[in-house]
C-alpha cells in the first residue's frame, strides 16, 4: 500500500515538473511613463496588458514608473509604443500630439517635465550571439547596455539573435558585439577569451564545438 501511495506521489510529481518546463521564461522590466491619475493608470496598463506575452503590468503613480513581467518572446519596445498610441510619452518616445490633446483634463500631464528623458530610434540592428538561459540573456542585453547610444538590447533565446536599437547614428556593430563577447558570449563577429568563457556558471556555457 505505502509503495503504491509513493508511486503515484512519484507519478504527479513527474507530471507537474513536466508540465512547468512547457512555460516560457518570464523577465520583468521597468521604464518611465508619463500620467497623473487613476484614469492614466487603467489607460497605461490597459494599453501594455495588450501586447501578446505581457502577463502583468503595474504603473506607480508617484513614481512613473511602469513595471512589465513578460515572456522573452515578448518585446517591451512594443510595449511602449502601445502606451504611447493611446496617448502618454515614455522615455523612449512621446505620444502623438493629437491624441496626448484628446486625453480628459485630468490625464493631461506636464509635457515639458525634464524628469524624463526622451530619444528616438535611429537605428536597429541584430547579430547572433551564442548563449543557453535566463542569466545569459540578462548579462549578454547588460553588456550589450554599456556601449553609449545603445537604449535597448533584446536578445532571443530561441533563435540566439539580439537585436539594438540605438538612438545615433555612429555606433559600430562591432563595438557592441566586443563588448558581448568581453563577458564570455560568443557572437557571429568575436569570440568570446577563453577565461571569460570558463568564468560563466555551468547553466550559462553554451556549446562552443557548432
Amino acid at each position: 500500500m505505502k509503495k503504491s501511495i509513493l508511486s503515484s506521489i512519484m507519478i504527479c510529481l513527474m507530471v507537474l515538473f513536466t508540465h512547468n518546463t512547457g512555460f516560457a521564461q518570464e523577465t520583468t522590466e521597468q521604464f518611465k511613463v508619463m500620467g497623473n491619475c487613476n484614469a492614466c493608470k487603467k489607460r497605461i496598463e490597459k494599453a501594455a496588458s495588450a501586447i501578446e506575452g505581457v502577463s502583468s503590468v503595474n504603473w506607480n503613480k508617484a513614481t512613473k514608473m511602469i513595471q512589465v513581467t513578460l515572456t522573452e518572446h515578448a518585446n517591451i519596445a512594443d510595449v511602449a509604443n502601445a502606451i504611447e498610441a493611446a496617448g502618454h510619452d515614455t522615455e523612449f518616445n512621446k505620444a502623438n500630439d493629437t491624441v496626448y490633446e484628446e486625453l480628459p483634463g485630468c490625464c493631461q500631464y506636464d509635457r515639458g517635465n525634464e524628469d524624463i528623458t526622451l530619444f528616438s530610434i535611429a537605428e536597429t540592428f541584430s547579430f547572433k550571439v551564442s548563449g543557453n538561459c535566463g542569466m545569459c540573456k540578462r548579462r549578454i542585453e547588460k553588456a550589450a547596455k554599456t556601449i553609449s547610444g545603445v537604449e535597448n538590447a533584446i536578445w532571443d533565446k530561441e533563435s540566439k539573435i539580439i537585436t539594438i536599437e540605438i538612438s545615433i547614428n555612429n555606433i559600430e556593430k562591432a563595438d557592441v558585439s566586443k563588448a558581448i563577447a568581453s563577458v564570455g558570449h560568443d557572437t557571429e563577429f568575436d569570440k568570446a577569451n577563453q577565461v571569460a568563457y570558463d568564468d560563466l556558471p555551468g547553466c550559462c556555457q553554451y556549446d562552443r564545438s557548432k
